[in-house]
């Protein structure tokens, strides 16, 4: 069973989510070019959200052994010691960390409690740890260069060393919090650190075609004795109204956290808080702090994306893209529902447009009401399909 989350979200002239030139990013569909805000980075905005709201905040990091060493000198620990401690934790879990910053290659992601719960088993294991050896660096500070020999001798004693943490080092470390069980998580080298994600998030694009615009700006020298610029640049922005979708499976989030009442919490709150937000790229000049315009929701046995309504681009002749995108979607969903034969178990809507929709299912007046009744409609199918 999944929740089908549709949203039609226009985004004033803005840039949050950037390419490597520090363009909008943008992609080629329908053979037009598109504004796009990837996928990644309207997770990220609703995860920081929906993690405030939930109070169970993560990290993404590459400095769980950094981190470990903080705490353990806050806690007494001398500097070497703590440091050997934070190494030990990574290294007992397979990972590598630098020999000169304790940096380890990967990027893990985890409970913000995970490092209280490796500085704890540090105090247990005191005596193993402080009898642990630090890398060798030469005198500027550099890791010392070592043979091909030499540096497998040391990976083999270190694992032998740090052999009895593993257990232990690995429970922790695979700990999951309900963004991490909802969004998902992989490391290629520790297989069972991966979490299938039950949410599938689509990059969002504009529903008419769109380009970057260029501003050209100043910026003026308080001190200069005279009125002339002390900085020219010039920045991208764009301005367009966006399809955006989500799809969340519902049955697997409540296997990953194994209770359905806190898993349907966190679904109504994902929705709502995936809905509200706004990526904070050039927020401080722009403030793009939009919501959508239109908000569909269906309950339904297979996943159902409504891009396909876009592919042709709509053009407008100064009355908006807003009006005619609702109905696009609208028509769109209709057609495929004929073709399909399956409207799903549920579906509803609301925004703020007065455009008749009659293929998106019953209007609410707000988007609480209508989550909180898709909430209802999920409980109502899992029941039924717990029934069969």
């Amino acid at each position: 069973m999944f929740l089908d989350i549709h949203a039609l979200h226009t985004l004033p002239y803005s840039n949050v989510n950037r390419d490597g030139l520090g363009s909008p990013k943008s992609c080629i569909y329908g053979g037009t070019q598109r504004i796009r805000v990837s996928s990644q980075s309207w997770k990220r905005a609703a995860r920081l959200e929906l993690e405030r709201r939930i109070d169970s905040p993560t990290v993404r990091t590459r400095q769980i052994a950094v981190e470990v060493r903080t705490m353990l000198v806050e806690q007494g620990w001398s500097p070497d010691d703590a440091r050997r401690a934070g190494r030990a934790v990574v290294e007992a879990y397979g990972l590598t960390a630098e020999d000169d910053t304790d940096i380890t290659k990967v990027l893990l992601w985890l409970p913000s409690t995970v490092t209280r719960d490796l500085a704890d088993l540090a105090n247990e294991h005191r005596d193993l740890i402080t009898a642990l050896p630090l890398p060798e660096l030469d005198a500027g500070g550099k890791p010392k260069r070592l043979s091909k020999a030499e540096r497998e001798a040391k990976v083999t004693a270190t694992k032998a060393a740090v052999s009895s943490l593993a257990r232990p080092v690995t429970q922790i470390l695979n700990q999951r919090s309900s963004t991490i069980a909802l969004l998902g998580r992989m490391l290629a080298d520790t297989p069972d650190h991966t979490v299938d994600g039950a949410t599938q998030v689509a990059h969002a694009f504009t529903v008419h075609e769109a380009a970057p615009d260029f501003d050209y700006f100043t910026a003026v020298d308080d001190l200069a004795p005279n009125s002339g610029a002390g900085h020219l640049a010039t920045a991208e922005f764009a301005s367009g109204t966006f399809y955006r979708y989500c799809t969340v499976n519902i049955a697997q989030f409540v296997d990953q956290l194994g209770d359905f009442g806190t898993a349907l919490d966190v679904i109504e709150a994902w929705t709502r808080t995936f809905l509200t937000v706004v990526p904070s790229g050039k927020a401080n000049s722009t403030a793009a702090h939009t919501t959508p315009d239109l908000v569909y929701l269906a309950v339904r046995t297979a996943p159902m994306s409504l891009a396909g309504g876009f592919e042709k681009p709509i053009y407008t002749n100064g009355d908006g893209y807003l009006d005619r995108a609702v109905s696009t979607l609208d028509n769109y969903t209709q057609r495929l529902h004929r073709f399909l034969g399956d409207q799903g178990s549920w579906s509803g809507h609301s925004g703020t447009t007065d455009i008749d929709t009659n293929g998106l299912g019953t209007h609410y007046a707000s988007l609480a009401d209508l989550t909180a009744h898709a909430s209802e409609a999920v409980c109502g199918a899992m029941s039924a399909k717990a029934t069969v």
